[in-house]
C-alpha cells in the first residue's frame, strides 16, 4: 500500500505528515495541490465524497484503488 500525501509548500500539518510517513518507512508520494488539474482535483474529491477545503487530504493506493484516508491526525491514528 501507498499513501499520497496532497499539499501545499507552506502547511506544516503537510509537512509533519512526509516527515511522519518518511519515520515510518512508509511508501508515499507527496503531490502539490497547485501541481494537480482541476479535472484531477475533481475526481479525488469524488474519492473522498467531499469537496477539499484544508491540506494535507491524504489517500491510500493499492492495486491502483484510491481510498481517501483524511488529514494529518487521521494519517497518525492510521499508523499507530
Amino acid at each position: 500500500m501507498k499513501y499520497v500525501v496532497i499539499g501545499t509548500p507552506m502547511c506544516g500539518y503537510c509537512r509533519q505528515s512526509k516527515a511522519f510517513l518518511e519515520r515510518a518507512e512508509a511508501d508515499f508520494e507527496y503531490l502539490e495541490l497547485s501541481e494537480i488539474s482541476s479535472e484531477e482535483q475533481e475526481r479525488l474529491m469524488k474519492v473522498a465524497g467531499k469537496e477539499f477545503r484544508s491540506v494535507p487530504q491524504i489517500f491510500t493506493v493499492e492495486n491502483e484503488e484510491w481510498k481517501y484516508l483524511g488529514g494529518h491526525s487521521d494519517l497518525l491514528v492510521s499508523l499507530r
